[in-house]
């Protein structure tokens, strides 16, 4: 459930305006900085293999790379860090989460922990079809309300009454 929480949003705006925004990439920092430090304090459980120590810094290297990066330019290789970083990380962190979390995980079989994982990519692709297609439930006004900015391809009113 935790990753899902992460991937839902970035993989909607992702559809919608072809873009993750900073304060999703920041929501995936706070969550996996604390795994992170979840995982010092749990250390002797060894709750986090290696890669998972990896993974886990991923998001602090982005915030390194972008206040050492100049602004602006050419330079989109930190763009598709971004989205590396958000549509990776996710599943990731639902991965090392249940692992620290559930603590009869290692006795769980390999289906039902891919089955977890497979669930929060499911619905980070699901989430992104419908960022991709808002125009079929959602209106312009919607995304105003809500404080968001009109996706270029949202519906200026809808077909049918809904409230």
């Amino acid at each position: 459930m935790a990753g899902t929480l992460v991937i839902w949003w970035p993989a909607f705006t992702l559809g919608a305006y072809g873009a993750i925004y900073f304060n999703t990439l920041m929501t995936i920092w706070a969550v996996a900085t604390t795994v992170l430090f979840s995982g010092v304090v749990l250390r002797s459980r060894g709750a986090i293999p290696w890669g998972g120590w990896i993974a886990l810094a991923l998001p602090s290297t982005w915030i390194i790379l972008a206040i050492m990066l100049p602004r602006g330019g050419d330079f989109h290789f930190i763009q598709y860090f971004e989205m590396a970083l958000t549509l990776v990380g996710a599943p990731i962190l639902t991965w090392l989460l249940s692992k620290i979390l559930v603590p009869d995980y290692a006795t769980l079989s390999l289906f039902h922990r891919l089955g977890a994982v497979g669930a929060t990519i499911t619905v980070g692709i699901l989430a992104y079809l419908l960022g991709e297609f808002n125009y079929l439930f959602l209106t312009c006004t919607d995304f105003s309300v809500s404080g968001n900015q009109p996706p270029t391809d949202c519906a200026e009113r809808a077909s049918i009454r809904r409230y």
